[in-house]
């Protein structure tokens, strides 16, 4: 069985702004700035964005590769290659990156290729990331970065408050209940691990990985009216983009089903959880509309580093 991308690239333009602004607001620049510094960026370096998507690592953290550097992204969907290249080229790194349609379990690239090699938001969608981490260590030269930027889920996946609802005990026991039985099932079915980033620093350690470091995504993402300040325009920004969103807990697809299945949930409790959920979507979109929403939390998501010996 296939699992459903949570993008639906289908929808071009609407959801690849969507995902974009995702990626871009999970670091603030001042945290993109320290964590150059930690990788050790310089001018004239070969960066190698590992699974990249529309290119979000080497976009942001390939300036501190120039001048003179070289920008190389390797996904296996040649769409996204070219979306890529379109957003490189309109940030002005035209010349410096090209593009490379591959399997990040299997690169076609030789050894020691690479200064640094990032992977971003990718080790939780593979079956075997282990795999895929031996080989960003093999295409880095000796003494280079490697650096995996993941989610550290262990549970309901994120904290916080809402203006919109407060849920019960008993229904942040069930979320959190149903939130690892459905991880387990992902796993059991090779669809990946969200507490993946969790693993990666042991297997930094395990592999002689030098200086190893590991920081959490400092942002807090919160609103409350009157959404005034920049900062609170994009929260609330992105907050309306969520609003266009169909109501997902309308329909269970094949997956999820699976999922379930695989991870011991029964289904009735997975029912209930789910109708929990729509009532606190509709309440939040309630709130979105009214320009009453306010909310404040945070997920687990990591960056971890180390260098090649």
């Amino acid at each position: 069985m296939k699992l459903r991308h949570p993008i639906d690239y289908s929808r071009a333009k609407t959801r690849r702004e969507v995902l974009i602004r995702q990626r871009r607001d999970l670091w603030t620049p001042e945290q993109v700035e320290s964590l150059a510094r930690h990788f050790q960026l310089k001018p004239g370096m070969k960066m190698l964005d590992a699974g990249c998507g529309f290119g979000y690592a080497m976009r942001t953290w390939g300036r501190f590769c120039m001048p003179g550097g070289g920008l190389t992204g390797l996904d296996r969907d040649k769409r996204l290659l070219r979306q890529a290249g379109r957003y490189c080229r309109k940030e002005g790194f035209g010349r410096a990156a090209r593009f490379v349609a591959g399997d990040i379990c299997g690169m076609p690239f030789e050894d020691n290729a690479f200064d640094a090699t990032l992977a971003h938001v990718v080790f939780c969608h593979l079956a075997e990331p282990e795999k895929a981490f031996d080989e960003m260590i093999r295409v880095t030269r000796s003494g280079g970065c490697v650096a995996v930027f993941d989610n550290a889920m262990t549970g309901s996946g994120s904290s916080g408050w809402t203006s919109w609802r407060e849920p019960t005990v008993d229904e942040r026991l069930l979320g959190h209940e149903v939130g690892l039985r459905m991880m387990k099932g992902r796993r059991e079915l090779g669809f990946g691990d969200f507490s993946v980033g969790c693993h990666v620093p042991v297997w930094m350690e395990a592999r002689g990985m030098r200086n190893v470091g590991v920081r959490m995504n400092e942002r807090v993402v919160w609103i409350a009216p009157p959404y005034a300040s920049p900062e609170q325009q994009t929260a609330y920004r992105n907050t309306l983009e969520r609003v266009r969103e169909p109501l997902r807990w309308d329909r269970v697809n094949k997956a999820e089903v699976a999922q379930m299945r695989a991870g011991g949930l029964a289904r009735a409790m997975f029912d209930r959880h789910r109708r929990i959920n729509r009532s606190v979507d509709q309440a939040f979109r309630k709130a979105v509309k009214e320009g009453t929403a306010a909310y404040s939390g945070s997920s687990p998501f990591w960056c971890i580093w180390g260098f090649k010996p």
